[in-house]
């Protein structure tokens, strides 16, 4: 089973994957026919939350990880979006799997002050409970749920510069990560997996900023 990996980095660096597939062709890969150096510029900016919960109603134990984000290259008027979430739920009395699956998303609703002192993420997946490899099924599911942060912001940046065959390459990355206590409703077909009463065991509200330069001279 897909699991999703918690905490800043898994954001940042999801983030920066998708940003690195995404991007529009450096100056480097086009023709430099003009006189002067060609130079392109990409800033991207995203937010995203990991959560994970876990409970145990009699011999039933769930657990639930989910992640979502938003990021966006400036200049596109549509950002991308990804949300996943994962489910494994055991009777431990006779050791039976009753779910075993996974979903994601492409539209979703994500709100994250610049603060990341709270906000609130919803989202409908569809998705596959492989339980039962050999007939698994696919079932709505929904989310909506609000964290609330429990600590103070830390932030790290990072920046690198190269230049290779004329041409200059810099990028620089700064991300910033909170913990937060998420709660809400995450239901699959008429099930709810997570109900308001229970909080995250674990949870981090996160935003990136990557900004990066190409310069590239002409041929002689």
């Amino acid at each position: 089973m897909k699991k999703t990996a918690l905490g800043v980095l898994a954001l940042a660096g999801t983030l920066v994957v998708q940003l690195a597939g995404a991007g529009p062709g450096t100056a480097a890969e086009r023709p430099a026919t003009a006189k002067r150096p060609v130079t392109t510029k990409t800033v991207t900016r995203g937010e995203g939350i990991t959560a994970e919960f876990d409970r145990t109603d009699g011999c039933i134990q769930t657990t639930v990880s989910m992640f979502g984000s938003v990021f966006t290259v400036r200049g596109s008027t549509t950002p991308d979006k990804l949300g996943f979430v994962s489910v494994t739920q055991v009777n431990t009395c006779t050791l039976t799997t009753l779910i075993n699956g996974s979903g994601e998303a492409s539209t979703l609703n994500l709100a994250v002050p610049n603060g990341l002192s709270g906000g609130r993420l919803r989202m409908s997946i569809e998705f596959t409970n492989f339980a039962d490899p050999d007939n698994p099924v696919t079932s709505p599911m929904t989310a909506d749920v609000s964290f609330r942060a429990t600590a103070r912001a830390t932030s790290t940046s990072k920046k690198s510069k190269s230049f290779s065959e004329g041409v200059r390459f810099v990028s620089s990355t700064g991300t910033k990560s909170r913990p937060v206590s998420a709660t809400g409703t995450i239901t699959l077909g008429t099930q709810n997996v997570v109900s308001p009463d229970i909080s995250s065991i674990s949870a981090t509200v996160g935003s990136v900023v990557t900004k990066e330069k190409t310069v590239a001279r002409p041929v002689k």
